[in-house]
């Protein structure tokens, strides 16, 4: 007769911590899917039934999402979502999501300079490269724009390692972008962008955190006042 050795709670509680930090290491994202469970149980030198145990805790946190038969996703956290909600079902002034931005990403620019290592400085650069083939295309998409400058700022906010903070930009630029239509569009905003994006990304390869903070303020400013100016515009009677 066999006997089933239960799991001691302390253990698995490590593995998801350990499965927890993983997924910040890859930067994966929600919807991203995990490794496989023997190539993760190899990787982190545990048990698979350790393992299995780990992601049910985490998958309790609403942190991931085990699909029988398709493996186990990243899911944004139940705080995340609960966010999302409140402020979706709220209107906001266009100098209170500003204000966010500056409160979220100025900080994140100077952490991500002191610990940006060279892959996080390629995945940023693959990212400006996309964002120049896209303002090359005639007709510029700027849906497909948006989406790109969004995911520089939320690499940066990535690479900086602050999960909430992550958490947060994310739901942030959904609300931005139900709220007003990008700036992007307007004539000569994407060339400025992309000159500012640059000099961030400079900033941050060179490990100059001020600069970054001091740059990516800017960056944010011109946003706000640019977009301001748009929207009193299209509010002229």
């Amino acid at each position: 007769m066999s006997t089933t050795i239960p799991i001691a709670p302390q253990r698995a509680a490590r593995i998801a911590t350990q499965l927890v930090e993983l997924i910040d290491l890859q930067k994966l994202n929600p919807g991203d899917r995990l490794p496989p469970e023997r190539q993760l149980a190899d990787l982190l030198e545990v048990s698979r039934p350790s393992l299995r145990e780990a992601l049910h805790i985490l998958q309790a946190q609403g942190l991931v999402q085990i699909k029988h038969g398709q493996g186990t996703f990243v899911q944004e956290p139940i705080v995340a979502q609960e966010l999302r909600a409140s402020m979706m079902a709220t209107t906001h002034g266009l100098n209170e999501l500003f204000d966010a931005r500056e409160v979220l990403e100025v900080p994140a620019s100077k952490w991500a300079a002191d610990k940006a290592s060279k892959e996080d400085i390629r995945l940023l650069r693959a990212t400006l490269n996309q964002i120049e083939t896209v303002t090359a295309t005639t007709p510029i998409d700027f849906d497909q724009l948006q989406l790109l400058d969004a995911k520089f700022h939320l690499t940066i906010v990535g690479i900086a390692g602050n999960r909430f903070i992550n958490q947060t930009l994310n739901v942030l630029q959904d609300v931005m972008k139900m709220s007003m239509e990008t700036t992007l569009r307007l004539p000569g905003r994407s060339d400025v962008s992309k000159s500012e994006h640059n000099a961030i990304l400079a900033a941050i390869e060179s490990g100059n955190g001020e600069l970054a903070a001091k740059l990516t303020l800017q960056h944010i400013t011109g946003a706000r006042v640019v977009a301001l100016a748009d929207a009193k515009e299209k509010n002229k009677p």
